[in-house]
């Protein structure tokens, strides 16, 4: 997907310029743009970089995103829950929504780790069944147009799917309960 190959470019160039030198960075992880695809008028997917991991939306054609403002904070409902995105800006991107998943990027020892992750992130949001294990976790409140500003901050419903991916990659999966969000269902057992 274009956006997504666009996406990547952006943020290799942020790494190699802005980034360099900075302590938060794990050199070990690439930028990559992993599951995008379109969803409920916008693009969405997971943007690995070497100091974060995020649930990415970008607008599409068909995206109404006029008069929010940048920092604005929105919340989208999928099958696993509601997740929290802040609205953000990128000079040669444009506007997008994040939703952060982790960072910085230490926990993760090598790059095909967090590509697992991310897949199973964007499998794992999909699935109806996974909204019983993160209930009682305060996912993202509903909230629109706070104009509290842009903070470094893990939304709750990140940090508990974070936290469950994390857990459940601890042991090794097969390739078949990954694609199945078996992370997601080890956290209950």
């Amino acid at each position: 997907m274009g956006a997504a190959y666009h996406l990547e470019q952006m943020y290799e160039h942020i790494y190699n310029t802005r980034m360099q030198g900075i302590p938060i960075v794990n050199d070990s992880i690439k930028v990559q743009a992993v599951g995008f695809r379109a969803w409920n008028q916008h693009v969405l997917g997971v943007l690995i970089t070497p100091w974060f991991m995020n649930l990415m939306l970008l607008p599409t054609e068909h995206t109404n995103w006029d008069g929010y403002k940048f920092g604005s904070k929105h919340s989208f409902a999928f099958e696993a829950g509601s997740f929290e995105f802040i609205l953000g800006e990128e000079e040669g991107l444009g506007q997008y929504m994040s939703c952060s998943m982790f960072s910085p990027m230490f926990d993760f020892t090598s790059h095909d780790a967090a590509v697992e992750t991310a897949e199973a992130i964007m499998t794992g949001i999909f699935k109806a069944e996974n909204k019983e294990v993160l209930q009682g976790q305060d996912i993202a409140p509903e909230v629109e147009h706070d104009e509290l500003g842009v903070v470094e901050t893990v939304v709750e419903g990140a940090q508990a799917i974070g936290a469950i991916t994390k857990e459940g990659l601890e042991k090794p999966l097969s390739r078949r309960e990954l694609l199945r969000g078996g992370f997601l269902k080890r956290s209950n057992e």
